[in-house]
């Protein structure tokens, strides 16, 4: 037989689609083939030559396709403005309140758009924060801010009593030691001078650049509300924002990337372009007006500052010198119900940074349960969470908790409560924090009192208890008598010692850590390694026990008096040097103030004042004419920035990897608050200059402030530097450490975002642009333990396990050969270890430890450069392999796969990805022949171009395909002579 080939040219361009005018999907198109081509059955048809053009397709293009994934409910929180108003002076968000609430929404994700959620936090880096509780910051909103104090104090603000509780009471069983209560990651002892015992020697809290994230109330009143229908805020029962509702800050923000085919490097400015998404810039206008030598007013608007904004880096409403005033502070603590001063006040707190995040969430869950519980008890029983506590249910003596006492026998070693056995999801929802506890073993170290060395992750868990018991608190006020802790921010606890909680530890088995149990016996099991059941009678409680913590396996060589509890708790609560009793009234559970053990906030602030460090100038500007009194601007300065202020993701031509970085905004080298003017008169005048590296993004160890932003956690402002200290028969002006400074600490961001969800569960992950990319889901979804949570730094050691996304710079081992220097911070640059120092010369200052010599840490200052969380895989350029070529051409196809359908043409070829020539994959001679069944005219093909799927692949309309018709012929049709001989033997 002899074959005739027809080829039959079918390109895009020509279709009838295209021609019309129809662009839209140019994957499906028909070409007219005239009057027609005749195939009979036993022809051949087959893909001649294909020439798809994917949409951008080039040798180092990334495929991302616009394929539905999933439905996924994602959470973030919604604000709402009340009573809109005008934007300016003494509402300067332009509402009267703003509410929060945590919302769930469903999302639609595909491969190529998500949205991702993320945090904020600040660090405590001594600028714009100040720990929680305090009363007050600045003494008013037109007095000069105090930058000379030598310490802290009352009168400045700082809350009525202590933080921790220390004493000596019981110090002979703690050697000899003061007993103190704290964490030195959160806390440190403030010696003032060299007096032992002066009063001015308190806790304070530390500055060490740790994560603070951002929590905001559910509901802020800027003032005086227009709306006098909504229920108080302030009230009897409200002794410290502590007590607000509070919830955690979330930011929501869609990725898309178009579909197609895009180079890496357009795939990274795509995705960094969205996260830094700038906003027009924002100009504040205050109004100024005033009265003309005529009867009329003049009303302006003043230009007062400019904010720029994006995704991740905008502006918040903190504290500032307009709201934490000690007048504004007076009106709330003396008032009942709401009122402008108050609501002002409260308003500094909208914003908090919390420490340990999860811990505090937990905690807050717990409270608003047992809050409902007691309420459903006794109406109204609990007014905020600080009341959610219960009394033990039976008065402790000391003799049942010392280590000589048998465990478990008529209930020594053994704290019992009120609540009932029955209640599982009492026992449910203190476990969650329990759980939450150890991933913090910092706070089981207790190195300043009783339980050190017995207390660890493992062994123990805590919760809070009053020092005092309700007899002794209700002395002071009945307010007291429910509460469990306080912040010292009442008038009515001006000097009153041991009103807040202390730590109490208990038993613990990880054995049990999960499981649900009867709790009978240790050896059997407590109840999620912690709860044991007590038996009273036919009454069945919740009980916590202290005999397995280590102290009766060592009490041969401790005190025979000592307890398994501290004794101070038994002095102290019992009300005499000889005390031995908890009272059973006394009040225990979880503490939610702020100065409740674990439980470490920050407030903020806008960094404003009414004067700079030196008082030779002030915050203000000039009014509308003929207005004698000036604008004071400070008071108007209520934002402060927080977030990444440039988020990157970057694709490494080197590595060939994509990368995370800059989630966090750096450290920078200041200037001094009076750079660029002059000191001293006449001859002996100076300038005092700029650092000509100012601006620069550094980490700092041993970092040094320039009284540019006042907090009062950074008092002594004076310590930061001493000009014209004579050392041996010289002046020199001298930066030193700020004695809040934790030494030795890298200090290298400000503020930044924690991406807590990329957009994809795990099971779409690797088909999300997050896994094209080569990013790993287990890279930000690793189980969270202290070495990867946002009290962690990143490192080598934990980039590509990390609990969530977060960056920090990059200071590794190959950094410490810049550590090392002389006293005056010039590099030594050997293997030696940095060391302390000090300059041969005493002081007489306040401001230093009168008496001693000047202690030098000196200062580190390194240019910056953030930690990279690279893509562990290559990112994967083709997302499918092949083209499925379909036609109507065929009669039927025998294809099995893809989503075959009865809106499917038959599948005529498939075309692999692996030849590709410039823009164009092409195919040739496919090995593929179909036969024609039946006779027929073809006067036109329709040709469809799919992905394995069997969706339409995204091509351009430059794409041609060119099919091959086989005709069988006879090899005798061209011979004449033949055909005749043939139909004469016939004949």
């Amino acid at each position: 037989m002899t074959e005739h080939i027809t080829l039959l040219d079918c390109s895009v361009t020509q279709s009838s689609e295209y021609v019309a005018g129809n662009t839209t999907t140019p994957a499906l198109f028909t070409n007219r083939m005239g009057q027609g081509i005749k195939v009979n059955a036993g022809d051949r048809v087959s893909i001649h030559q294909a020439y798809i053009s994917e949409t951008g397709s080039d040798d180092n293009a990334i495929q991302i396709t616009n394929d539905f994934l999933e439905r996924r409910n994602i959470t973030y929180t919604k604000l709402t403005k009340h009573s809109l108003i005008n934007g300016s002076n003494s509402k300067i968000m332009g509402c009267d309140r703003t509410t929060a609430e945590n919302i769930q929404e469903e999302i639609q994700v595909n491969s190529n758009s998500t949205s991702i959620l993320y945090n904020y936090y600040i660090t405590n880096n001594g600028e714009n924060t100040f720990g929680l509780p305090r009363r007050f910051v600045y003494s008013s909103a037109s007095a000069d801010t105090n930058w000379n104090a030598s310490h802290d104090s009352i009168a400045l603000g700082r809350p009525y009593g202590s933080a921790v509780l220390t004493t000596s009471v019981g110090s002979v069983f703690n050697n000899d030691r003061f007993n103190m209560f704290y964490c030195d990651d959160d806390y440190y002892y403030f010696q003032y001078s060299n007096i032992s015992g002066s009063a001015f020697n308190v806790v304070r809290p530390v500055m060490n650049n740790r994560r603070m994230r951002i929590f905001i109330q559910k509901e802020t009143r800027y003032g005086e509300q227009s709306d006098d229908t909504l229920p108080d805020i302030v009230n009897g029962s409200l002794t410290s924002p502590a007590q607000l509702d509070y919830i955690e800050y979330i930011e929501k923000l869609d990725i898309n990337i178009e579909s197609g085919f895009q180079s890496p490097e357009s795939i990274s400015n795509i995705i960094t372009t969205q996260l830094r998404k700038q906003t027009q810039p924002e100009i504040q206008q205050l109004e100024s007006e005033a009265t003309t030598t005529i009867p009329n007013k003049i009303l302006q608007y003043r230009s007062s500052t400019v904010e720029i904004n994006s995704p991740t880096y905008h502006t918040f409403y903190v504290g500032s010198a307009t709201s934490l005033i000690e007048t504004y502070y007076d009106e709330w603590e003396s008032s009942i119900e709401d009122d402008n001063r108050s609501l002002m006040y409260l308003s500094s707190y909208q914003h908090i940074g919390v420490k340990r995040p999860e811990l505090f969430i937990k905690s807050r869950e717990y409270l608003s349960y047992y809050k409902d519980v007691l309420n459903s008890r006794v109406a109204d029983y609990s007014p905020n969470i600080s009341y959610a506590c219960l009394p033990i249910n039976y008065t402790m003596n000391a003799s049942e908790f010392e280590v000589g006492a048998p465990p478990d026998t008529n209930r020594n070693h053994m704290i019992v409560l009120e609540e009932l056995w029955s209640n599982k999801e009492y026992m449910r929802k203190l476990k969650s924090i329990f759980d939450e506890e150890g991933n913090h073993p910092e706070l089981f170290e207790n190195k300043y009192n009783q339980y050190n060395g017995f207390t660890t992750k493992d062994n123990s868990r805590f919760l809070h208890i009053n020092i005092l018991n309700n007899t002794q608190r209700e002395s002071h006020s009945t307010t007291l008598t429910r509460q469990l802790g306080t912040d010292y921010l009442k008038d009515y606890e001006y000097n009153v010692p041991y009103l807040t909680s202390a730590p109490l530890f208990v038993d613990f088995n990880p054995e049990y850590k999960d499981k649900e149990t009867e709790g009978e016996s240790w050896e059997t099991g407590y109840s999620y390694g912690v709860f044991k059941k007590y038996k009273d009678g036919n009454i069945e409680r919740i009980a916590f026990t202290t005999s397995h913590l280590g102290f009766i396996e060592k009490q041969s060589t401790l005190n025979a008096s000592f307890t398994t509890i501290p004794n101070p708790y038994f002095i102290l609560n019992d009300g005499g040097i000889n005390g031995s009793n908890i009272k059973s009234s006394t009040m225990i559970g979880w503490d939610a103030h702020f100065t409740s053990y674990g439980n470490v906030c920050y407030g903020l602030l806008s960094g404003w004042n009414r004067n700079p460090s030196d008082s030779n100038s002030f915050n203000t500007q000039l009014p509308t004419a003929y207005e004698p009194d000036e604008l004071d601007t400070y008071l108007f300065q209520q934002k402060l920035y927080m977030g990444a202020n440039e988020p990157l993701l970057e694709y490494n031509s080197t590595s060939n990897r994509f990368e995370i970085s800059q989630l966090h905004t750096s450290e920078r080298i200041q200037n001094r608050f009076n750079a660029d003017s002059e000191t001293g008169h006449g001859s002996s005048t100076s300038l005092v200059s700029e650092f000509e590296t100012a601006g620069t993004k550094v980490y700092k160890i041993n970092k040094r402030i320039y009284n540019n932003t006042y907090t009062p956690d950074m008092i002594p402002y004076g310590a930061n530097r001493e000009v014209g200290l004579t050392i041996q028969g010289h002046d020199y002006d001298i930066d030193f450490l700020n004695p809040t400074f934790q030494p030795w600490t890298i200090f290298d961001q400000l503020s930044g975002i924690i991406i807590r969800d990329f957009g994809y569960s795990e099971s779409k992950w690797s088909s999300g642009f997050w896994g094209v990319l080569g990013f790993d889901y287990s890279q930000f979804n690793s189980s969270r333990t202290n070495l990867n949570d946002q009290t962690s730094r990143v490192g080598n050691n934990n980039k590509n396990n990390l609990h969530y996304a977060m960056t920090n710079d990059n200071v590794d081992q190959l950094a410490t050969m810049d550590f090392p220097t002389n006293i005056w911070g010039a590099g030594i640059y050997n293997l030696q270890l940095p060391s302390t120092m000090s300059f041969n010369v005493t002081s007489t200052s306040d401001y230093f430890r009168s008496g001693l010599k000047y202690e030098q840490y000196v200062a580190i200052t390194k240019p910056s450069l953030s930690i990279k969380l690279s893509a562990p895989r290559l990112p994967r350029k083709l997302i499918s392999p092949y083209f499925c070529i379909r036609s109507d051409i065929l009669d039927d196809s025998q294809y099995i796969g893809g989503q075959d359908s009865g809106q499917l043409y038959p599948v005529i070829a498939t075309i692999p990805k692996s030849n590709d020539y410039g823009d164009f994959f092409v195919s040739l001679d496919s090995p593929l022949d179909f036969i024609f069944t039946r006779p027929k005219i073809i006067s036109s093909i329709t040709t469809s171009i799919h992905n394995p799927d069997q969706t339409l692949a995204q091509v351009d309309p430059f794409s041609s395909i060119i099919y091959k018709i086989t005709k069988n012929m006879s090899p005798d049709r061209f011979n004449v002579i033949s055909q005749i001989l043939d139909e004469n033997k016939k004949k």
